[in-house]
């Protein structure tokens, strides 16, 4: 087994020395040949053997006698430990590249591939992070509904996509906030290969404002600008006001007369109303709420809950996790 051993360790090496290279090739031509029910005809074994316990025998002849005697036993033992070694680092650098963390998804354990936690998920949240209609517990049967006519909604991606990604939100609630760094890395990471649309949740009962901010997204769709808009109502929130929300139109650069004619009459009302209660008939009770095709995600959840569900959902192979 000690070939085994040689083979992986040499043939690490070798990535950066020459001389290790040819040990590492006679380690493999040894292993090769025991799998093939052929001797060992290389000497490696036996020189790794007489030099290792050379050097145990100048320190201690007993400590070097036993381990020449047992020296098979303490190969095996040697090289389960260095295939496990290799498996959980495996495993941390998978955790790593898809989580930000060597131990999992949402883990704030020590990372020895980011030993300060720079690169720990900013927003690893649960179900408690959420923005709650008033009186109502949280919901854990929800139905995903149906994405509608997508003429006045806000939606970005492909209609005919595979993966549709349903958000009920309200602009007033700090988690929506929070959650938006993970859509737009959603929507700019996944593209055309999903259909990404908002669906109003305006919380109005704790968020006097929220049903105007809700409308006037609306309002600047009517222009063109509804993204930026949204930018403008998650940066200064909470101010919502219906003069923050017609000087935001005037900060960029919106006709302010048409705006301020859709957001005075109640233009969309009915529209946000409509997002409501279809929330309502989903199970809603809080925001944020996605809807990944028919699997659920509550709260800002991190990118890497996304990606894991939109993956499956696209069929693309675990080992893709680069992705």
């Amino acid at each position: 087994m000690i070939c085994v051993i040689a083979l992986i360790v040499f043939g690490i090496l070798g990535i950066f020395s020459a001389k290790y290279r040819l040990i590492a090739k006679e380690a493999f031509s040894c292993v090769f040949k025991k799998l093939t029910l052929r001797k060992c005809d290389t000497g490696l074994d036996t020189r790794l053997k007489s030099q290792i316990t050379s050097k145990f025998m100048k320190f201690s002849p007993p400590a070097g006698r036993f381990l020449y005697r047992y020296f098979e036993w303490f190969s095996w033992i040697l090289l389960i430990l260095t295939l496990a070694s290799i498996f959980f680092v495996g495993q941390g650098i998978y955790n790593y590249a898809l989580y930000g963390n060597c131990n999992g998804p949402n883990s704030n354990a020590f990372c020895i591939f980011d030993p300060l936690g720079t690169n720990k998920p900013a927003n690893v949240t649960g179900s408690g992070e959420v923005c709650h209609v008033p009186g109502q517990v949280q919901n854990k049967t929800l139905t995903a509904p149906s994405v509608g006519d997508l003429t006045h909604e806000a939606y970005k991606g492909n209609p005919a996509a595979k993966v549709i990604i349903i958000e009920f939100g309200c602009f007033s609630c700090h988690y929506t906030n929070i959650a938006e760094s993970t859509v737009k890395k959603v929507i700019e990471n996944y593209g055309d290969q999903i259909l990404y649309v908002y669906k109003d949740f305006p919380l109005s009962l704790t968020h006097e404002n929220a049903l105007g901010a809700a409308e006037a997204a609306h309002c600047a769709l009517d222009q063109g600008k509804y993204w930026e808009y949204r930018d403008y109502l998650f940066a200064n929130q909470p101010k919502q006001f219906v003069d923050d929300l017609k000087n935001y139109a005037k900060e960029l650069d919106l006709n302010t007369t048409e705006f301020d004619s859709c957001l005075d009459s109640g233009k969309y009302k009915t529209l946000v109303n409509n997002n409501y209660q279809q929330g309502l008939d989903s199970g809603i009770t809080v925001t944020p709420t996605f809807f990944i095709n028919n699997q659920t995600l509550v709260g800002a959840v991190d990118y890497s809950e996304f990606h894991k569900i939109i993956n499956k959902e696209l069929g693309i192979p675990w080992w893709e996790f680069w992705r």
